[in-house]
């Protein structure tokens, strides 16, 4: 009979800082399926980060920088799984 441990890896974050404060986001291999899965609905990624950062800081991201932190997160997450840039 085979058999296969999983060997549970330390969770992957970005670190990201806006003035005084910082917080750590959970790249997306790092993600449970069921979140991953929750990406893909429109309101999906807000929904993740909304949860992930502290509300005294996500309550208070202007629309630019809120998109930054996305894209940021996107590409980092990409990398992290290997996946060249422009691709994910």
């Amino acid at each position: 009979m085979a058999e296969f441990t999983l060997k549970r890896k330390e969770t992957e974050t970005l670190r990201i800082n806006l003035g005084e404060e910082s917080f750590q986001l959970p790249l997306q291999n790092s993600m449970t399926l069921k979140e991953i899965q929750a990406l893909g609905k429109p309101e999906g990624t807000y929904a993740y980060l909304k949860k992930v950062i502290p509300a005294h800081i996500f309550d208070t991201l202007s629309w630019d920088e809120y998109s930054q932190i996305v894209e940021i997160w996107k590409e980092e997450s990409g990398k992290a799984m290997g996946i060249p840039a422009g691709e994910s």
